[in-house]
């Protein structure tokens, strides 16, 4: 049984159709790719899986409830959890009192101590989360959506910003927590990134779904090539 399952979700603005009839399924543990060019809907996606913005068609399963999707406080107990483009922690607090504040959200709080650990977090506990280094500041946001104990992890555009070497250490990151049983939902514009991290992808086009399959069918796919990756058919 898949853990999310979407059926033909959608969402306009007024007159603008922002995802149009997206259907897809993502199974427990898996990591599952989102890709797009800007504008593409993949933001406005999750924002309707996390309950951040109502669909205006369409429903959400989840662990075989349905009914969604739910206001983000009840995905959040469900275990929904996201990160977003630019973290949202908050930066006058030191990296503790962040911590602590994600950990008293949630009745199930996630062992800190390991979540501090793995994320090189100790140096820089009392510290201003708004000073730290841009990469820290990042991992701290994934370790604040990890004291939640998601079963659905989404990552929004986790490696922006990231030398590669600092992309590296987040990839290794992400596959250590997917092995402990955490599924996730992965948008990224690092094509190399997320194609070297999912299961599954899947890709969006001006709201509406493109391909699904596997990362190796979707490099090879005429459509993505030429929509997203911009480069001639004859030439994949």
């Amino acid at each position: 049984m898949s853990l999310l399952e979407l059926e033909k979700l959608g969402v306009r603005f007024g007159g603008l159709v922002a995802v149009q009839d997206v259907s897809l399924a993502v199974e427990e543990g898996q990591i599952y790719g989102l890709l797009g060019p800007n504008g593409a809907g993949k933001t406005t996606l999750v924002n309707m899986i996390s309950g951040l913005i109502r669909p205006t068609s369409g429903s959400l399963r989840f662990a075989g409830e349905a009914g969604g999707p739910w206001p983000i406080a009840d995905a959040v107990s469900r275990g929904i959890v996201r990160t977003f483009q630019q973290t949202r922690a908050f930066l006058g607090l030191s990296v503790r009192e962040n911590l602590r504040i994600a950990a008293a959200a949630s009745g199930r709080a996630a062992d800190a101590a390991e979540l501090i650990e793995a994320f090189g977090l100790g140096p820089v506990l009392d510290r201003p989360a708004g000073d730290l280094p841009y990469a820290t500041l990042r991992h701290l946001g994934i370790a604040l959506a990890l004291t939640l104990k998601p079963r659905l992890l989404l990552l929004d555009e986790p490696a922006v910003g990231l030398t590669g070497g600092e992309v590296d250490r987040l990839a290794r990151l992400i596959r250590d927590w997917n092995l402990r049983g955490v599924t996730v939902l992965l948008i990224e514009h690092n094509v190399r990134f997320l194609m070297s991290l999912a299961d599954r992808v899947a890709v969006l086009d001006r709201g509406r779904l493109l391909f699904e399959g596997t990362a190796a069918d979707c490099q090879r796919n005429p459509e993505v090539i030429d929509v997203y990756l911009g480069r001639r058919k004859e030439d994949a």
